[in-house]
């Protein structure tokens, strides 16, 4: 790292080998150097520019933290999409619940076989009882969020109720993954190519009330793109004023509490600067709306 022009005026040498000996390992922490530029330097190569061991270990931390908060709205939406379509399920008479189980099982042939090499001993006495003769609201404890984002896309495809759509919940799932399994998030923060998902995004952060121009470039961020999605579906979806709340309360902590610590360490980074400070505005905006529909006065939310 050294090497590489990576300081250690902040953490010192002694304290980084400790970091990395015990807290992460080398690979997993230098990769949130994506985020920083080289420089070229005659006769000596490249090297990074203003990077120091401690912005590393920060972004690190950051991701880390993030991932905890965000597994749990993740969650929420996989749970209350259920919610949502037993939902709809109950109040439609042309459905009975196991019709649409079949029309699923015919269009995924595979999903059969894929039952049978379930692992998981807490699904396995579902499986046993029930297979041959699902209904959805038994089925989809057995199915992977990918399996039932299908059947819930396939049900309101063939009914045309109102919901949200399935390939919102794709982009939950896709995060939720990545943090099930403890892939970092937040390890490059520059723009890529632009995807189907980024009007939407555009369109919902710009409803939402965050500036329109500032949106328009950072939405090209699958980060943000991605938080932005995640939000507008959990806040569509979960039907509980409390759990709201409760799981925005804690997101706002970390985003608007203690993102700003180090903040300091990125003051000079044109990328992860912009990205933080947009994300903190984004929070703040539904943390507000959720705690102003949980408690009018104002008051914070009791755990």
């Amino acid at each position: 790292m050294k090497a590489q022009h990576i300081g250690f005026s902040i953490v010192n040498e002694a304290e980084a080998i400790e970091y990395l000996s015990n807290h992460t390992y080398y690979f997993r922490l230098k990769y949130y150097a994506e985020n920083y530029e080289k420089t070229k330097v005659p006769g000596a190569g490249t090297h990074y520019a203003d990077l120091e061991f401690a912005y590393l270990k920060e972004l690190s931390l950051l991701d880390l933290y993030y991932r905890r908060i965000m597994f749990n709205i993740v969650q929420d939406v996989e749970h209350y999409a259920k919610i949502k379509l037993l939902k709809a399920l109950a109040k439609n008479k042309k459905e009975d619940g196991y019709n649409i189980v079949e029309e699923y099982m015919a269009r995924h042939k595979w999903f059969d076989k894929e039952l049978s090499k379930h692992q998981s001993h807490y699904a396995k006495g579902l499986i046993e009882k029930y297979k041959g003769n699902f209904a959805v609201w038994n089925i989809i404890e057995v199915q992977t969020f990918a399996q039932f984002i299908d059947l819930y896309e396939l049900y309101f495809k063939i009914y045309q109720q109102k919901h949200i759509p399935a390939r919102l919940l794709d982009v939950v799932k896709s995060l939720r993954n990545s943090i099930a399994h403890n892939n970092c998030v937040m390890f490059n923060l520059h723009k890529a190519a632009m995807t189907e998902e980024t009007d939407e995004a555009i369109a919902i952060a710009i409803e939402a009330g965050m500036d329109e121009q500032q949106t328009r470039e950072l939405m090209q961020v699958p980060f943000v793109r991605d938080l932005t999605i995640t939000l507008h579906v959990f806040d569509n979806i979960v039907s509980s004023k409390e759990e709201k709340a409760w799981q925005l309360t804690e997101l706002n902590l970390l985003v608007n509490n203690r993102f700003n610590r180090h903040m300091d360490y990125f003051a000079k980074n044109s990328v992860v600067l912009p990205v933080l400070k947009y994300c903190q505005k984004l929070v703040k905006v539904y943390y507000d709306s959720a705690s102003q529909a949980w408690n009018n006065s104002g008051e914070p939310v009791n755990y």
